[in-house]
């Protein structure tokens, strides 16, 4: 496999940016919400080092050159015991997760608007489409409703407790499903078992209508959306 060191870089920086801000965020207004949990863990902090674990950084390496499924950062703890508001505090902190990622993109898509980005080197623009990129796509999967993602605790927070006690109990049956599917596509797709009559995107179908919501929102311009397509074009020839 032939990997471009500059490509490489740039999409490994946008994706540490994308987690970092999304735990920071969780944590972030857990605190403000009453709950230190995460800040007596050193959670409440813009140093990447602190949201990884080590096998799931070292998994990140392994995703970007293809030969991994999946990859994750430190889940941030919030007690719900603690935090204001109980669920709903709870569904607030997971909240803030995924808007921290489309603020993160709508600030590097500020440069886009001016002159259509053609005032920006090659390398720059590039950069600013990857981040733009990964961050919407860490929000619309984090989106999700599907445990342990931030969509199913945001929803699951806001229920009445009538409904959302049934709605814990999917959690583990739930975590599995999703596991497959993860797994699924990247396992057919390594064993080149494509002749097979399966269309195991499940997972893409799902995350697809919520990212081109979120792009709209991050890039609500036609001329910046078909500039950020034209880039990416080019970055993936």
């Amino acid at each position: 496999m032939q990997i471009d060191l500059n490509t490489f870089v740039m999409r490994l920086v946008a994706i540490v940016l994308g987690v970092t801000i999304h735990e920071f965020s969780h944590a972030f207004v857990a605190l403000r919400l009453g709950d230190p949990t995460a800040a007596q863990e050193g959670r409440v902090s813009l140093n990447p080092v602190v949201h990884f674990d080590p096998l799931g950084a070292f998994m990140m390496f392994f995703v970007m050159l293809g030969y991994a499924p999946m990859a994750w950062g430190r889940p941030v703890p919030i007690n719900v015991f603690r935090i204001r508001w109980g669920r709903r505090g709870f569904a607030l902190s997971s909240l803030a997760g995924p808007t921290s990622n489309l603020l993160l993109a709508s600030i590097f898509a500020i440069p886009l608007y001016i002159n259509g980005g053609m005032w920006l080197s090659e390398q720059l623009y590039t950069f600013l489409y990857y981040v733009i990129i990964t961050n919407i796509g860490l929000a619309a999967f984090n989106m999700l409703p599907l445990p342990p993602l931030d969509g199913f605790n945001t929803f699951a927070g806001l229920l009445p407790q009538g409904w959302a006690t049934p709605m814990e109990r999917l959690r583990r049956p739930a975590n599995i499903i999703l596991m497959i599917l993860i797994l699924l596509p990247w396992m057919i797709n390594r064993l080149n078992l494509g002749q097979l009559d399966l269309d195991p995107r499940i997972l893409d179908a799902m995350i697809a209508p919520i990212y081109q919501l979120f792009q709209r929102i991050v890039l609500p311009f036609a001329g910046c959306c078909h500039a950020v397509g034209h880039n990416h074009d080019h970055a993936e020839a």
